[in-house]
């Protein structure tokens, strides 16, 4: 048999069945262009069912319940005929707040229309609850504002908008929704303190840390060498070159800032609750802002991610959203935090009250012996206690206020 023919025998290819989402998002194009919702279609099909019975059958009760049902619909788009012209901004107080700071917004809603506006009503999703705003009568060009709250009593990222019209009859048979506005967003950060000077202070040569590493030009001076081609004729070392009879170069140790990490444990296993937890996380918050503030490498790190953490503020956003998941145990969190920063010279890990106090320093004994760490263990309410043995402390704070005293204590 020949291609042309084989081709042309060949079966053809299945077709799939419509999925789900494409059938809801066919019923919601259907619904916004004609203006009847979920219930007003329910109403629609049995008034029709109804009025078909009645007038086969001949009862009357199903001819006016049928005829009302449908007239009901019919009414109810009336409703929706027509689209407001609004010129509709939101506009956020602040971008973040501190966890349990007010703070609000304001919707300004201009009428962009020739004619008067007759009223209507605006839907602004705020997180989890919607805030209704009733919009009166306008006139051309006249305009409005509108002041909301935003919830802060709780750490985390809260959206709000968009803000959209809705349009319909009082038993919400039909409606029509127009989006005016995009999404804004505001960040509950956590609570943090000051902490006594720069983290970088474990180690007090302020030239930084003396690697093993060699290098040409720096500040740590390490040994003289003989002098090789491309070397930087600023560093020939004169009175060695008189003595030797050759040239004779400074050769330098490659020096390095403090590299610090910060891993927080986000197991639940390892808090006792919530509000142990916020505490944790706090701590870690200011320690890190401490940190950047001293202007030094910072790693910050949960039990199973990085987080983005270049300046202060992108430290406390990333922290916002962080949340207790499975597992948990400061063995896994040093375990990970080792693998994923080994060249660390000062590491800190939060954790909670379910580990003692010997378990987390046997646990920060892991670390290399060239690493300056402090475990922090968390339980509300509990007496400040600091341990330090060879390069590791641990500390226990029982509030976020107690963690300055202690990471002085652990520096001495």
């Amino acid at each position: 048999m020949s291609s042309a023919a084989a081709s042309r025998w060949e079966a053809p290819e299945p077709v799939e069945p419509p999925s789900l989402q494409r059938v809801r998002s066919f019923g919601a194009a259907v619904n916004q262009r004609t203006g009847i919702r979920a219930a007003g279609w329910v109403c629609l099909l049995l008034g029709l069912m109804v009025l078909v019975g009645g007038l086969a059958l001949g009862w009357v009760e199903f001819k006016v319940a049928g005829a009302l049902a449908v007239l009901s619909v019919a009414v109810g788009l009336l409703f929706t005929i027509g689209k407001p012209r609004f010129e509709v901004r939101l506009e956020m107080a602040e971008r973040s707040v501190v966890v349990g700071t007010p703070t609000g917004g304001e919707l300004a809603v201009r009428n962009t229309a020739q004619r008067r506006h007759l009223g209507s009503r605006l839907d602004l999703p705020i997180a989890d609850d919607v805030a209704s705003f009733s919009v009166p009568p306008l006139g051309a060009g006249m305009f409005i504002r509108q002041r909301f709250r935003v919830p802060t009593e709780q750490r985390g990222l809260v959206r709000i908008g968009p803000a959209e019209s809705v349009a319909g009859d009082p038993f919400a048979l039909t409606g029509r929704q127009t989006r005016w506005t995009g999404m804004a967003e505001l960040f509950v950060h956590p609570r943090t303190v000051r902490l006594p000077g720069r983290q970088s202070g474990f180690v007090h040569d302020l030239e930084g840390h003396a690697s093993p590493h060699l290098s040409s030009a720096d500040m740590n001076f390490h040994a003289l060498r003989p002098y090789a081609p491309g070397d930087d004729r600023r560093h020939v070392h004169w009175r060695s070159t008189a003595r030797t009879g050759a040239l004779m170069v400074r050769q330098f140790e490659e020096s390095r800032m403090s590299h610090v990490v910060v891993a927080l444990d986000t197991g639940r296993l390892a808090w006792l609750d919530a509000d142990e937890f916020e505490i944790g996380v706090s701590c870690a918050a200011s320690v890190a802002v401490q940190t950047l503030m001293g202007e030094s490498p910072l790693a910050l790190r949960t039990s199973h991610e990085t987080l983005t953490a270049l300046t202060p503020s992108k430290a406390l956003d990333a922290l916002c959203t962080v949340g207790r998941g499975i597992g948990g145990g400061v063995v896994d969190l040093v375990h990970a935090t080792r693998a994923a920063e080994p060249s660390a010279s000062v590491a800190v890990f939060i954790t909670g009250s379910v580990a003692s106090m010997t378990q987390v320093r046997r646990a920060g004994s892991l670390f290399d012996i060239d690493t300056r760490v402090i475990g922090v263990r968390v339980e509300e309410g509990a007496e400040l206690r600091v341990r330090t043995a060879g390069n590791v402390s641990v500390v226990q704070v029982g509030a976020l206020e107690e963690l300055p005293r202690a990471m002085r204590r652990a520096m001495e």
